[in-house]
């Protein structure tokens, strides 16, 4: 396909001579696409809000720009659950097949109420920003650890300003006279601590001083129950306004040339106002006015004069204003004006000031990422050029035209949106068994490709799901992306898209104007062409599979050892081992590993000369860091008071799986947990990341005096630890597969829980065990299972004595063992079936794949809910076209 491209570029009209100066530019640009082929990422969700406790079911689409192939690329990809903290609290690996994989996340019942965030990425895309990563807002409640809900506002006195929380149980009962901790971190300034106390009505309020510009809050404290609850709010800066930005078609206004020029008005909270645009000459009347959309944004076309002043004001429905003045008109420069709404052809007129006509070459280039379109050359022999670029050949999303001088420098540059809808969406067609379904009655849904004009464009991966419309928050639909928002638009833009659907609510009629204004507004962005026509290597390859590997020193000292001989052996089948040697520098890897999660290794090392006296130095994957959501304005508080009948209908619905024993009852925290915590008993040197003392229940030296064995001491004396084989779980932690064990701290270092009988029980100063949220919520995605911290009565770290020489125990990141989505069958006898079915999520089938008749069907059966059930397809085919398809059925009482 890029090949025809290019050949299309070398017969636009041009003779041969004209490529002598643009045809290096245009190798250059090949070369960079070669070795730069962007992927993109979009996950299907079975649905928008969740619950602890439940989990995320998900089908991840890989595919490359701008053709929406499913990519070979990249054989893994990461997922990661991030926290209202920012923190990664869950991350997975899932293996991708020829670009789709599949995947679920379980929502621990001890994370804290909030507005969470999934990102998704592969390694080949951290070449590329961090911004282009995929990434969705999740609203996660919690009604099982956390009965508390919570209404946040911010409010003003005067000059002064406040952050005022209410706090009430579930059944509305206020909070009275509770003794709350909390954490401020302020953009930009030190963190601050102190300690509030609710008044009667259950309600704090916490001073914003005068330098306050937003931040984060957190809080801890007890329920009525004396469960520890932690609960965070994002704080805006109370002095921020309606504001309003100005957008020139080209980056500036020119003195009397036609601009158009996009305007965007925005609330504080980063989301757009709808309002009234008037423009006027400084202390003038306006000469013009007009409306913005919904979303805030509009656009006019204007010729203004270098010698005048202008001023725009947005005034909106309740007669307020806001009001800004126009940047400066320049007396030279460029104005690119492009008409991207034709039905056969992108029209796009170059503009210059009489100065700036040079008489000499000027190249237009139509491209994405470096793959070139279209290329065109004319003279600029007056202040007007006219280019026109044939639709036809062209992909359906976001586009960039640039214009160059002879010397190959960008002028000026341009995002336009195109579409072309034959060639990007197959359509799909559904057919139910019946016209109405009445509840726990079988649906089968026959879905077809329809009018493919080949074999293979009627073959498509699907997915589907099948949720229940009164028990989500439907009102949200409108803030995330479809497949087809995602891939064409979302994806290639900076910053933040509100409603990305909404440009495509008819993927017949798209909003083209309204499109054209996103590009005017938010797509301004210079292109950097040095890195474009610069040979740069990729800091990271596409990753085929897992990867181990490290550095093999001689003991104790900084010296490598090359040609050691490393062994690779998986504890769970020691037949599997495998060989490798270091080279000069000491290095080893064993890659293109497949596994999965929490299988242990033993890796040995052995030199030459040295034998078993070396150092096996593992490396650690760093993970891209946590930015700032490009979502942030659609990052809420209070989620669990915003879907409280979600909330509600979740505890329902996981009290009857608990009833059937499809999932493990959750452990409530008893009250003796809290009154046990002694701070006196933990050691001063201890290295809990909460304080010495602060845990679920601590165990002194003295407490252990009568042992001769560590699990001897723990086992039966630790309140809701059990232990396995002489490793510890939790039991909150433990689901359906057993769980996972607790992470062992000891003096600050993390070490395998079967380490434990090598600690001499005389050593220990103290043993603190954190399980609850408020304990372990500090430790991230290490503390999901529970963390127990041991300090040792020197304060040394004791795990180095029982560490061997050449050879090192490691439980690497593995790939994600995928659990079974349950789903009922009530014309068949089942084991587990349940007296209520209260389910939100009635159906998900993330595998589906059409047969070469373009036809494939799954079945489910209703809940014992009446209402409106909505059936969501998505999927691509194998020519990169991409379909996406809303269906309701409605569902009526016995």
């Amino acid at each position: 396909m890029y090949a025809r491209i290019l050949l299309l570029v070398n017969c636009l009209f041009l003779p041969l001579w004209a490529f002598s100066q643009i045809d290096q530019t245009l190798q250059k640009l090949e070369t960079y696409r070669e070795n730069h082929v962007t992927e993109k990422i979009y996950l299907h969700l079975d649905k928008n809000d969740y619950s602890a406790g439940e989990s995320i079911w998900f089908k991840m689409y890989c595919t490359t720009a701008p053709f929406n192939y499913l990519s070979n690329i990249s054989k893994i990809a990461n997922i990661e659950l991030i926290s209202p903290t920012n923190d990664v609290v869950k991350s997975i690996k899932i293996p991708l097949t020829l670009g789709l994989g599949i995947g679920d996340l379980s929502l621990s019942d001890t994370l804290v109420e909030g507005t969470y965030r999934i990102r998704a990425y592969t390694r080949w895309m951290q070449n590329d920003s961090i911004s282009n990563f995929y990434e969705r807002i999740i609203p996660i409640t919690n009604g099982r650890a956390d009965n508390v809900i919570t209404q946040s506002t911010l409010l003003k006195n005067g000059n002064e300003n406040f952050f005022q929380i209410d706090l009430k149980t579930i059944q509305g009962a206020p909070l009275i006279n509770s003794s709350i901790s909390y954490t401020l971190q302020q953009n930009g300034q030190k963190e601050k601590t102190g300690r509030l106390k609710s008044n009667e009505n259950g309600t704090i309020a916490l001073e914003l001083k005068d330098n306050f510009k937003g931040g984060l809050l957190t809080l801890q404290f007890l329920s009525l129950d004396k469960r520890r609850v932690l609960k965070s709010f994002t704080i805006p800066n109370p002095n921020q306004q309606n504001s309003i930005q100005i957008f020139p078609e080209s980056g500036e206004f020119v003195n009397n040339i036609l601009s158009k020029t996009g305007v965007k008005v925005l609330s504080p909270s980063g989301l757009g106002i709808q309002s009234k645009i008037q423009i006027a000459e400084e202390n003038q009347a306006p000469f013009i006015e007009f409306e913005t959309n919904v979303l805030g944004m509009g656009s006019i076309p204007l010729i203004l004069s270098s010698e005048k002043k202008y001023m725009v004001t947005a005034v909106f429905s309740d007669g307020s204003s806001v009001r800004t003045a126009l940047p400066p008109v320049a007396v030279s420069g460029y104005v690119l004006t492009v008409n991207a709404g034709l039905k056969d052809k992108i029209a796009a007129q170059l503009s210059a000031t009489n100065d700036l006509v040079s008489r000499k070459d000027v190249y237009l280039i139509a491209q994405y990422n470096g793959i070139v379109l279209h290329a065109v050359k004319q003279k600029l022999n007056g202040p007007e050029l006219l280019f026109n670029i044939p639709k036809k050949d062209l992909p359906s999303g976001v586009i960039q035209l640039s214009v160059l001088n002879e010397e190959m420098t960008p002028i000026i540059e341009r995002l336009v949106f195109n579409y072309n809808a034959p060639k990007t969406l197959f359509p799909i067609a559904i057919q139910l068994n019946k016209s109405s379904f009445a509840t726990r009655e079988q649906v089968i849904a026959s879905l077809s490709i329809k009018d493919g004009s080949s074999d293979t464009s009627k073959i498509a991966a699907l997915s589907a799901a099948v949720v229940n419309l009164s028990k989500v928050d439907s009102t949200t639909d409108q803030y995330y992306s479809s497949i087809v928002s995602e891939l064409l638009l979302k994806s290639d833009l900076r910053g933040f898209v509100e409603r990305p659907n909404y440009y495509f609510d008819d993927l017949d009629n798209i909003r083209f104007n309204e499109l054209d204004n996103l590009m005017l507004i938010q797509g301004w962005r210079k292109l950097d062409w040095k890195n474009y026509l610069s040979t740069t290597n990729n800091l990271y390859r596409p990753e085929k599979g897992l990867t181990i590997s490290g550095t093999v020193k001689k003991t104790g000292r900084k010296a490598v050892v090359p040609n050691a001989k490393v062994t690779l052996i998986p504890t769970s089948d020691i037949m599997l081992s495998i060989d490798t040697t270091t080279n000069n520098d000491g290095r080893f890897i064993f890659d293109d590993l497949l596994f999965a999660d929490s299988i242990k290794f033993i890796v040995t090392g052995k030199g030459q000369k040295e034998k078993n006296r070396v150092d096996i130095l593992i490396d650690e994957i760093a993970a891209p860091a946590v930015t700032e959501s490009k979502d942030q304005p659609l990052i809420a508080n209070d989620v669990n008071s915003r879907l409280i009948d979600q909330l509600k209908g979740s505890q329902q619905f996981l009290t009857e799986l608990e009833a059937a024993g499809i999932i493990q009852k959750s452990i409530k925290l008893e009250e003796v947990q809290v009154n046990r915590m002694r701070t006196n008993k933990a050691d001063k040197n201890s290295r809990n990341l909460n304080g010495p003392g602060h845990a679920d229940q601590v165990l002194s030296a003295e407490d252990l005096s009568t042992c001769t064995t560590l699990e001897q001491c723990l086992a039966g004396r630790l309140v809701g630890v059990i232990f396995r084989n002489g490793v510890p779980y939790s039991t909150r932690s433990m689901g359906m597969n057993g769980g996972s064990p607790m992470q062992v701290v000891l003096d600050g270092m993390y070490i395998e829980a079967d380490q434990l009988d090598m600690i001499n029980v005389q050593d220990i100063a103290s043993i603190e065990v954190l399980r609850s949220i408020g304990n372990t919520a500090i430790y991230g995605m290490y503390g999901g299972n529970g963390v127990l911290v041991i300090t040792s009565k020197s304060g040394d770290a004791m795990s180095a004595s029982y560490t061997p020489t050449g050879i090192v125990t490691i439980v690497p990141k593995g790939l994600h063992v995928n659990r079974i989505f349950f789903k009922p069958q009530y014309n068949t006898t089942q084991k587990q079936e349940l007296k209520r079915d209260l389910r939100t999520t009635i159906a998900w089938e993330p595998n589906l794949v059409t047969e070469k008749n373009g036809k494939t069907k799954f079945d489910f059966f209703t809940s014992d809910e009446p209402g409106t059930y909505k059936i969501t397809v998505e999927g691509v085919d194998m020519e990169g076209k991409i379909a996406h398809l809303e269906y309701l059925i409605e569902v009526k009482s016995q």
